[in-house]
């Protein structure tokens, strides 16, 4: 047991800490997502089962992300205009800091 939480320790203090910019992106990320996105997507990126997992993109699904927003699928519709580039960067962050 106490291997294991050595080994667990040693793997948080290995993993790469986000930068002060990035927890800034991370919070906006989350505010704009809660305003515009958690009505499908789940609370906290919690879904619901009406809508995609957002935390099962990988970090090269970077493009997918965009084109979903800016073009919409299926029932999701597009949010070229209403959603500011900055804002999508910042819920990328927000996501890839969840992700599975």
């Amino acid at each position: 047991m106490r291997r294991i939480c050595i080994i667990a320790a040693i793997c948080l203090a290995c993993a790469p800490q986000p930068t002060l910019a990035q927890e800034g992106a991370i919070a906006s990320g989350a505010a704009v997502y809660e305003e515009n996105c958690s009505t499908c997507h789940g609370e906290q990126l919690r879904p619901t089962g009406a809508a995609p997992d957002l935390k099962n993109l990988g970090a090269d699904d970077r493009q997918k992300f965009e084109t979903m927003v800016l073009n919409g699928r299926g029932q999701m519709p597009s949010w070229k205009g209403a959603i500011s580039d900055d804002e999508r960067a910042a819920i990328w962050a927000y996501i890839r800091s969840r992700a599975q």
